[in-house]
């Protein structure tokens, strides 16, 4: 049996690192809770050296197996591949549950994934609308303004010697909900009734709809439920396929299969749509800010009253030592009270969370249905440097539709997409852009060779503006001035590579300008120089790369 152990895990019972999970090479998983940390301790020194695995990139060591959460985060390199996107925002999440403790082979600390969608009533979904998404920034209480001033108050009234403040009372992820979410598949029905005394619970209290689950999260002051991961993957979770008697509601309809939002006409279809949307543009470039709340700097401390994310003391690691109370019933009242209160996952990090590489970046507004009318995309671009100059060449015939950015400390960078559906109306306030199916970063990405930084050669003396830099019709090329030798040159924007530079000042070159389209096949091009000296130049439409030299 030793032979068939792939991986060992540390893990916490109770919020006491007591306990070991071992998974096997036919995919599955045994949890062990031992007497103390001593004895988890020389149970590791006994196993095969096979660390947590080869899937996160540390070694096969026993003292791996005996690391802390954060040890294993900080050595991982699942972060970087996550950011370099070789990995999902799923299995990212799957990832941090696991090295936090999290684990399905407790129900206490189940692995807990973000409610990500925020539409459920609208007969079709559209994943370019922000206002469909969640503000993945706040925590299920405080997105809720009402609701959100509720738990503040709570907080800042709260007077007991004896409990600490905090905002909520229930958790994000209790035993009882994850039971509650999976109640119509085994075994969990069967933990379900064994919980209830053999019963299923009151039917208005039954998970029955998937829209009504969401308010709930809005708006009752003791539901703030984060979901799980098999909101992501599993259809058969909504369907009642063993006809379980779940009871008739107030109202009376009688509970079975889940409702589903009026966009998903099947379990197959909400689970495809939920995935699509944890794996979009909107959740990739806000998700960190969900992981600092759960996992990160966010947890607890200061940062967590600030962003209303405290709970329950009895919730989180090291509240308190179970093996320094020696009365049974006590130990037993507090055992009791961690199981009913939900357990916080150890804490990974206390700076920030990185983000993900993305050419995105969402604000709050855009999650309102006032930017429904607004243009939805924002560019975010790997640089500190502001930017100063944006052309944007968008013509549906164009093969290589981009907006192209000149930053203040003289990185230029192409932004292709594809799919772009064009203006849905003449005026700026009420242009509707489809979010791109694919973003293409092409070199304002975090490869460094894709970038093209032109500081070394400009004159320091010369102000970088955007007349400083003219983009051809056709987005093939970006001309740029300022140079100490007095010429201006002529870069593809496909490759960053420089392909010519021209002559003929006597001063450096301060402004460009060209014409609006290819007349008779040629771009024109003019420029000026420091000492008012103006030149013509001409960029051929058969043969790009050949600049007729400018006139004195």
């Amino acid at each position: 049996m030793f032979t068939e152990i792939r991986a060992v895990f540390s893990r916490r019972y109770l919020l006491q690192n007591t306990s070991l999970e071992i998974f096997m090479s036919n995919r599955t998983a045994v949890m062990f809770n031992f007497p103390d940390a001593a004895t988890v301790k020389k149970v590791v020194h006994s196993l095969p050296r096979v660390g947590v695995g080869t899937n996160f990139g540390l070694p096969q060591t026993r003292r791996i197996s005996l690391a802390t959460p954060k040890q294993l985060f900080k050595a991982s390199s699942m972060t970087q591949r996550w950011q370099r996107r070789e990995i999902s925002n799923f299995d990212y999440l799957i990832f941090l549950n696991t090295i936090s403790g999290r684990t399905f082979n407790d129900l206490n600390q189940y692995p807990v994934f973000p409610w990500v969608i925020t539409n459920y009533d609208s007969e079709e979904l559209d994943l370019t609308l922000p206002s469909n998404f969640r503000d993945l920034s706040k925590p299920i209480g405080a997105l809720n303004p009402k609701r959100a001033a509720f738990f503040s108050d709570r907080y800042e009234s709260w007077e007991d010697d004896q409990v600490p403040k905090f905002h909520y009372g229930t958790h994000y992820s209790t035993s009882s909900f994850t039971m509650m979410w999976l109640l119509r598949i085994e075994p969990f029905t069967t933990f379900f009734l064994n919980f209830q005394g053999g019963k299923f619970d009151h039917a208005d209290r039954t998970f029955s709809s998937v829209a009504r689950a969401w308010r709930n999260c809005q708006r009752d002051t003791s539901d703030v439920k984060e979901l799980i991961p098999e909101f992501y993957y599993l259809p058969e979770m909504f369907v009642n396929a063993n006809s379980y008697n779940l009871g008739v509601m107030e109202e009376g309809a009688m509970v079975s299969d889940v409702e589903l939002p009026p966009w998903a006409k099947s379990p197959e279809e909400f689970v495809r749509n939920n995935r699509l949307a944890l794996e979009s543009e909107f959740v990739s470039c806000q998700l960190h800010q969900w992981i600092d709340l759960i996992f990160g700097y966010k947890q607890q401390g200061p940062e967590a009253t600030r962003a209303l994310n405290v709970f329950y003391y009895l919730t989180y690691e090291g509240a308190v030592n179970l093996s320094s109370i020696t009365d049974p019933m006590l130990r037993e009242a507090v055992e009791s009270q961690i199981r009913s209160f939900g357990q916080t996952p150890c804490q990974l990090l206390i700076e920030p969370h990185p983000p993900r590489s993305s050419a995105m970046q969402v604000t709050p507004l855009m999650f309102t249905e006032q930017m429904q009318q607004d243009v939805i995309m924002v560019l975010k671009f790997p640089s500190n440097s502001p930017v100063t100059h944006v052309a944007a060449n968008t013509q549906t015939g164009l093969t290589s539709p981009a907006i192209i950015t000149v930053t203040a400390n003289r990185i230029f960078a192409v932004n292709k997409w594809y799919g772009l559906t064009g203006h849905q109306s003449s005026t700026v306030q009420d242009q509707q852009y489809q979010l791109p199916v694919e973003i293409d970063p092409l070199i304002a990405s975090n490869v460094g060779s894709h970038r093209r930084q032109i500081s070394d050669l400009l004159d320091q003396s010369i102000q970088i503006s955007s007349q400083c830099f003219i983009i051809t019709a056709d987005n093939r090329f970006i001309l740029l001035c300022g140079f100490w030798d007095k010429s201006f040159r002529v870069y593809s924007t496909d490759s960053g590579k420089l392909t010519q530079i021209v002559f003929g000042h006597r001063d450096v070159v301060t402004c460009l300008a060209r014409s609006e389209s290819y007349i008779g096949g040629d771009c024109y091009v003019l420029s000026g120089s420091r000492d008012a000296t103006p030149a013509a130049v001409v960029l051929e439409r058969e043969a790009q790369q050949h600049w007729r030299e400018p006139g004195q």
